[in-house]
Parts: structure tokens; C-alpha cells; sequence
């Protein structure tokens, strides 16, 4: 490896084979004025003794070597994509002493002490048919340590120039030939015929550093009762948090569905297209009048909006996807005024949507976000509530039950049959035993998290993620073990009844308690009760033992494990219950509806 190597790129609008045309064949230095200024400043010596040639200009061709006259040459060239230039020389001199060599080879075979070797590249790189990225690479080098420090020390003066002119011969190539961003908004894409006398248009994309097969799963699910837009869920998602997993039950999509706008509407984006990993193009047609979504293909009432939203995925060479999206509009004049307020609220919603969709499908989506520091900071106010109440610790005992309810005899009650102290906690669920039981069955830090304050526990080391859906893969088992942190011992199950309960059980160390040391012996059941056809009880039971001295009341008692206690399994009950409750309609999203033929045609 070369002790200094540097990149720098573009992306350009034009395909690679004009790209390399431009960069093989013409004055580079025409691209950049500021480039030409500072080559005409370099020569300028040979200029005043008459010694210059020509014109100042950079092409590849020019560049030449040979032992009268040694300098830069190519080295080697792959053409279409690739072509290297070196030289040999002692370069922090103002008139360098170059070496001639006559090949690639013999470049890197040279070992002379005393000088530099210098190579830089230029290379395309398509990324479509219709776009290309052009790199840079500089690589130097010293054939011994003198030669080296000297070339170090001048490059802290050099250096900031090398990287002007490349960035400026970069810019300059950006600024002529038009960058794919640039260009965004005139390259064609599929669903743009679909509405061919659209009055607004806006188009944006990103490059996303996964193929098509990880991002289109995330695509497909979007939608208002689904798994949200991945925008600012506060203005397209009613403040919910779009999902942060697939869920395979809204991956099926087909022309005619409709993905709802908001979670409380049915009205949404209609299905126009569809190509797997290709392209989504959705659209839709409103009477605004009436406040009612007509087929796309309807004729078009008084007072109308028309839309198409597409969504077009284009595999890069580089293993990349470059994900492009466009929106487009025509509407009655009545909509003016619309239109102008929502064309920026439009661009910020997209801008953010590529942001997120991008993270998504690169695994790059930070564990916690700003909502789970913000659940967590709440979470802290009840242990700090709930540390401050001791007398208040009888209640919570039984949170969510009558005493007599919570005072009942449990499987696994046998285990610690005189526990210290123990609480029992409960909640009912709208929904049936055999819905809740799958997301009971994968709690744990290692399965689907415990859906409590997931920020605490990760500020504790747990590498909790709390699930949004059922794995089935996930499930506890009779002979199974679950997690509480990665530094603690697994807890194993010792009572087992599928759909029922499952209790896990932390034995006393017997070590400890045979030599009088301390110990503590904790038992963790989680049941489900079925209360009806629709409505069970999920009730979670913790108790705990701990031998007399005062060591262990202080590190294992109720005085400092019971407010942390009550306000994780308060959460714990609290999220399974809504994941339980939200299910049905997700589900129920999860079949799209089609939009309904008008019984007349509109005016």
C-alpha cells in the first residue's frame, strides 16, 4: 500500500462512454480555469526562458516520458474504464529531476533511494445507462524514509493545492455536463405517461449502499394504517412511529390496491404499477369537492386533483441502488393556491423519506431514536416517583388487579414457596389468548425485547431491540432459557404450558448459602388468562428471596429493585397490550382496497 493514497469523485448525467471520451481525449484544464491559472503559474520559468510548449493544457495524450526528457506518462490503461499516470522523481524541487522508465514494471520495480513515485488515476464508473461516476486516485510513495520526509514536508504546503485542482477539475465536469441530482427532474421515469399533462413535477432521489432486494421490502409496506411513510411521522403518520422492521403481512401489493394517506382514512394512494425491485407507481384522483378518491382512470370531475408518486429503483455497477422518486400533478385552477404551499411541504416529506428508507435497508437505523430517549426519560420519572412513595409500595404490588385477584395461587409459586417480597402485576388486552400469546412467548433481551423503557435498558447494556411484530423463530420453549442482560446468566424456564404460562427461575448460589454468605433466588412468571372470545388478562409475577443479612436486603430488596421493577413491568404489560391491540388493523390494512367505478360520470 502507498503511505499516502487519496480519492475524490463525481457523478455525472451522461453515460460512461462519453465520460471517458471526455476525460481520455480532451484538455482537462478547459474544465477549470482556476486549473489552467495554476498550471500556467507552475510553468511560468519555462515560459520567461522561451522553453514552455504551447499552450497550457492537461491531456492525457501530451503525457510523455523518455530518457532525454523524463516526466509524466500513462503507465497503463484499461480503456473505457481506467487509465494511470506516473512519474519518478524528486519532486520538492522547483525544477524536478525526473526518471524515466520505460514501463509499469519497471515504475514499480524502481528502488533508487532519494525520490518519489507518483501515480494518479482516472477512472469511470458507470452507474446506469445513463450515469457514471468519475474518480480520482492519487498515490505517492518514497523509495526510502529521506525521501519520504522530504516529500511530507512538501506536501503540507503543496497538498492543499493537489486537492484544489482536483476538486476543481471535478467541479468544473459537474458544472458542464450535469450531475444526476441535477438532472433529476429531466430524465424520464415510468408512470410519467400515466399523467403526461402534469402541471407540477418534483423529483429527488438517493443512493442507497444496498441492492434493490433490501430496500423494495420497506417500499412496498409504506402507507397510513401500515408501516407509515418513514417521513416526519408527526405530519404523515399521526404521530406514530413508522416501522423499524419488515412485516411480511404487508409485503403483497397489486394493481387496483389503494395504500391508505393517513391511519384514519381509507382515501390513499392507488396501486397504478407494480414490477418486483423495479418500480411502484402509485396515483390517485380526487374530487375536492365532494371529498371522495375516484378510479384513476375516471374522468375527471369540475374541481379535480391528480396525482402520480413513483418509485423507481435503478441497480448501480457498484452493488448500490440509486432510488428515484417523483411526484407529479394536475389539478383544476380552483387548486392553486393548494399547490403552492404544498410543493415545499412536498419536498421536505420526500427529502426525509429518502433519508430514512436509505437507513432502512443499509442497517445503519440507531437503536433507540429521540422517541425511545423521550419514553426512557419518562420511564425514570416513574422509578424516581415510585422510589419517593415507599408507602405507596403495597398498591403497586398488585398494579392492574384487585388484591384478591393478585393474591391468587400461580404455576411456579412452588419454586420460592416463601418469597421476601414479590409483586404481581396485571393488565386486560381487546384481544384473544391466542393473539397475545406469540408476543408473551418472545420476550427477553435476546428475542423480541421486553417492550418496556428500551433506552434504559440499552443506557444498562442490554442490547434490547423490542419487536414490532411476532418471530415466530423467537418463541421460548420448555427446555429454553431467557436473557435479562449479556453479562447476566441465563434465567432457564422451569415451568412450561404453550399458551398459557412460562416461569423462569434464578436458583440461590447453594455455595454461598451453605457458607453463610449472600445470596438471592428470584422466580419471573409471565400467564395469560382468556377472558372472553376477545379479551384475556396478561398478568406477570416476580418473586424474590434473599438470605437475612443486610447486604442482600439493601442489593436485592424492595427498597432499590422494586421502583425499577414496578416501572419496567408497568411498561412491559403496557406494550404488549398495544402491540396486541394494534395487530387486527394491521392486518386488516395489510388487504388494500380498491377503489370503487363512479356510479356517473362528473361534469
Amino acid at each position: 500500500m502507498p503511505r499516502l493514497l487519496e480519492i475524490d469523485h463525481v457523478d455525472l448525467a451522461i453515460p460512461a462512454a462519453r465520460a471517458w471520451d471526455i476525460l481520455r481525449n480532451t484538455d482537462l484544464a478547459h474544465h477549470a480555469l482556476l486549473v489552467r491559472a495554476l498550471f500556467a503559474i507552475r510553468t511560468l520559468p519555462d515560459r520567461l526562458d522561451g522553453t514552455a510548449k504551447g499552450p497550457v493544457a492537461l491531456r492525457i495524450s501530451d503525457l510523455t516520458s523518455s530518457i532525454s526528457e523524463p516526466g509524466f506518462q500513462v503507465l497503463s490503461e484499461h480503456p473505457g474504464r481506467e487509465v494511470v499516470v506516473g512519474a519518478i522523481g524528486k519532486v520538492w524541487h522547483l525544477e524536478i529531476p525526473f526518471v524515466h522508465v520505460g514501463s509499469a514494471e519497471a515504475f514499480t520495480a524502481f528502488a533508487a533511494p532519494g525520490f518519489a513515485k507518483v501515480a494518479w488515476a482516472l477512472r469511470v464508473v458507470p452507474l446506469g445507462e445513463q450515469e457514471c461516476r468519475v474518480e480520482v486516485e492519487v498515490r505517492v510513495d518514497a523509495t526510502d524514509e529521506d525521501a519520504w520526509g522530504k516529500f511530507r514536508r512538501y506536501f503540507v504546503l503543496i497538498g492543499p493545492g493537489s486537492r484544489f485542482i482536483r476538486h476543481s477539475l471535478l467541479s468544473g465536469l459537474a458544472r458542464e455536463y450535469g450531475t444526476p441530482d441535477a438532472k433529476e427532474n429531466e430524465r424520464p421515469l415510468p408512470g410519467d405517461e400515466l399523467l403526461p399533462d402534469a402541471t407540477d413535477q418534483v423529483s429527488l432521489a438517493v443512493d442507497v449502499h444496498a441492492p434493490p432486494s433490501a430496500l423494495w421490502p420497506w417500499i412496498v409496506q409504506m402507507g397510513g394504517q401500515r408501516a407509515g411513510f418513514y417521513s416526519i411521522d408527526l405530519l404523515d403518520n399521526e404521530n406514530v412511529r413508522s416501522a423499524r422492521e419488515l412485516h411480511p403481512e404487508l409485503a403483497k401489493l397489486k394493481v387496483g390496491d389503494v395504500i391508505p394517506a393517513t391511519r384514519s382514512s381509507s382515501d390513499g394512494f392507488e396501486v397504478l404499477r407494480i414490477a418486483e425491485e423495479r418500480e411502484l407507481v402509485l396515483g390517485g384522483l380526487f374530487d375536492p369537492e365532494l371529498k371522495t378518491q375516484l378510479r384513476f382512470d375516471a374522468p375527471r370531475p369540475l374541481h379535480f386533483w391528480q396525482i402520480t408518486w413513483s418509485f423507481v429503483l435503478e441497480p448501480r455497477g457498484d452493488g448500490t441502488t440509486r432510488l428515484h422518486t417523483r411526484a407529479r400533478a394536475r389539478y383544476a385552477s380552483s387548486g392553486a393556491s393548494h399547490a403552492a404551499w404544498i410543493r415545499p411541504v412536498h419536498w421536505l416529506m420526500q427529502t426525509a423519506q429518502l433519508r430514512a428508507l436509505a437507513a432502512r435497508a443499509e442497517g445503519r437505523l440507531p437503536r433507540d431514536d429521540w422517541r425511545d430517549v423521550a419514553e426512557g426519560a419518562g420511564g425514570a420519572l416513574v422509578m424516581a416517583a415510585a422510589f419517593l412513595t415507599p408507602f405507596m409500595r403495597q398498591a403497586r404490588r398488585h398494579w392492574g388487579l384487585d388484591e384478591a385477584t393478585a393474591s391468587r395461587a400461580l404455576p411456579g409459586d412452588e419454586l420460592i414457596p416463601k418469597p421476601d417480597w414479590d409483586w404481581t402485576h396485571g393488565i386486560e388486552i381487546a384481544a384473544s389468548a391466542a393473539e397475545v400469546w406469540p408476543w408473551i412467548a418472545q420476550i427477553g433481551a435476546e428475542r423480541g425485547g421486553f417492550y418496556s423503557y428500551q433506552w434504559l435498558e440499552n443506557v444498562a447494556g442490554c442490547k434490547v431491540q423490542n419487536a414490532e411484530r411476532v418471530h415466530p423463530e423467537l418463541a421460548v420453549g420448555p427446555h429454553d432459557s431467557i436473557s435479562l442482560h449479556p453479562k447476566m446468566p441465563p434465567l432457564p424456564v422451569a415451568r412450561y404450558e404453550a399458551g398459557s404460562h412460562f416461569v423462569v427461575h434464578a436458583k440461590a448460589d447453594e455455595a454461598a448459602r451453605g457458607a453463610g454468605k449472600p445470596w438471592v433466588e428470584t422466580s419471573w412468571g409471565f400467564y395469560l388468562e382468556p377472558l372472553g372470545p376477545e379479551r384475556c388478562r396478561f398478568v406477570s409475577r416476580f418473586r424474590c428471596a434473599t438470605s437475612p443479612d443486610a447486604l442482600a436486603h439493601i442489593e436485592y430488596g424492595p427498597l432499590l429493585v422494586e421502583p425499577i421493577g414496578f416501572a419496567m413491568d408497568r411498561r412491559m404489560l403496557l406494550g404488549v397490550k398495544a402491540r396486541a391491540e394494534a395487530r387486527p388493523s394491521a392486518a386488516k390494512a395489510s388487504k388494500a382496497r380498491k377503489v370503487k367505478k363512479p356510479k356517473a360520470a362528473h361534469a
